[in-house]
């Protein structure tokens, strides 16, 4: 079980030339290579994804990488071959499907060669984590609830328009439990019912995601490490019962930079998120992910 969320990097360079002494102007960009990788403690090579940035004219159609780009991947001192994927030329794919993972303490290297540029990162692989227990609870009666659906701020006024309606919830208690390997390192953690919840208000109060460090868990009495959070499942009147719904849980490991880039994906102050990749755009990261989708019943 490794999901991965792949995020597209909205990302253009736009270089705009205005030449004196003339009425049109001449718009170009510099092209840069964008790869998004995510190599997983003890499960197969993943697919990796390198497009170019394009101008804002078509800035949301991806474009693949150019003709002649080789992707090169080393774990420890293992080469994994990888070649495009003709069906899908954003894809690069593994050549051996069922090739070694790579393990606890691996080394990797990634490299991008392309006509005229090139991009690298590298980094080390997290213990593999595994949940032991989870555990979800839910009040006998749903309670009221704000529930916002957007925030309007006109720009030439003060006036703040709210469109808020009064609701029901559940919140729905999930603690999660796993193995304290020691490591000095991240964890991000995800509640995802199959129907999501639109207030962001309410996921602001509640926990149903969250990046921190490992260090900063609980400490159970038997030495494993244990998460709480809270999601909210709305429901029409006070008298309802908690419907019976499916719940998508995530447990996911990494170090700093996998930490960096998560968080910052979701800053409404940021353009795009921290990357680490070394002549290009995107992120290359190690983790180490479990998750495991439960019948949540009353």
């Amino acid at each position: 079980m490794n999901p991965f969320r792949i995020h597209i990097f909205p990302l253009v360079l736009v270089l705009i030339s205005l030449v004196a002494g003339c009425d049109a102007v001449s718009p170009s960009y510099d092209r840069s290579l964008v790869v998004e990788a995510w190599f997983d403690t003890a499960a197969p090579m993943p697919p990796v994804r390198i497009s170019t940035t394009r101008s804002l004219t078509d800035a949301l159609i991806p474009e693949p990488a150019p003709a002649g780009t080789q992707l090169k991947v080393v774990i420890d001192d293992r080469i994994i071959a990888y070649e495009r994927n003709p069906d899908a030329p954003l894809w690069f794919l593994p050549v051996d499907s069922g090739g070694v993972p790579a393990t606890e303490g691996a080394l990797f290297d990634v490299r991008v060669e392309a006509p005229e540029t090139s991009l690298r990162a590298s980094g080390v692989m997290p213990p593999k984590v595994t949940l032991q227990d989870i555990r979800v609870s839910a009040p006998d009666r749903p309670i009221s609830a704000v529930l916002i659906d957007s925030l309007n701020v006109g720009l030439d006024s003060l006036n703040l328009a709210v469109n808020a309606t009064t609701g029901y919830i559940y919140p729905v208690q999930v603690s999660l439990t796993w193995e304290d390997d020691s490591f000095d390192g991240w964890m991000e953690t995800r509640l995802q019912p199959e129907n999501a919840f639109s207030s962001s208000l309410i996921d602001f109060f509640l926990l149903p995601s969250e990046v921190f460090t490992e260090s900063s868990a609980q400490n159970l009495d038997n030495g494993s490490l244990q998460w709480e959070g809270v999601y909210a499942v709305p429901v029409g009147s006070p008298d309802s019962p908690l419907p019976a719904h499916s719940l998508r849980v995530v447990l996911r490991r990494g170090d700093d930079r996998f930490a960096r880039f998560i968080t910052s994906t979701e800053a409404p102050d940021r353009r795009e998120p921290v990357m680490n990749v070394n002549g290009g755009l995107g992120f290359i990261g190690g983790v180490s992910t479990d998750s495991i989708r439960v019948d949540v019943l009353r």
